[in-house]
């Protein structure tokens, strides 16, 4: 069994902040200098995580965790969530079948339809102009 390890400037931290909630790390990291405690950035927003002073997201839910997961739901043929204000990753029109071979066909000319109805108006507005 591994032996205790000693928290002693995590406590202190954690004593400062219930004492004082709007506390500043430089106050307190001075302090704890001079009992002899070694007090580092972190341990002071671990300490007001602790305390509930400051959001946290629990443990096993950041960035590797995602790519983990949006791994596997690719794999799985899931699509994937993607950032707000983009719009989901949709599976391709042509997927080797003959129906969607024939939806890929209509959706490019359904394109080509209105790119050349942009077209018309856009020579429409460059006549008046000149």
């Amino acid at each position: 069994m591994a032996a205790k390890k000693d928290n002693a400037a995590m406590d202190f931290l954690v004593d400062s902040l219930k004492s004082n909630r709007n506390a500043v790390y430089a106050d307190v990291a001075e302090a704890a200098a001079k009992k002899k405690l070694k007090v580092w950035p972190i341990m002071w927003g671990r300490a007001k995580a602790l305390l509930g002073y400051v959001k946290s997201a629990p443990r096993g839910q950041g960035k590797v965790a995602r790519a983990k997961r949006a791994a596997a739901a690719m794999a799985a043929g899931m699509p994937v969530k993607r950032g707000p204000g983009r719009p989901p990753k949709t599976a391709s029109a042509f997927d080797g079948t003959i129906e969607g071979i024939v939806a890929a066909v209509k959706s490019s000319e359904q394109e080509k339809t209105r790119y050349r109805a942009a077209l018309a108006k856009i020579q429409a507005i460059l006549a008046d102009v000149m």
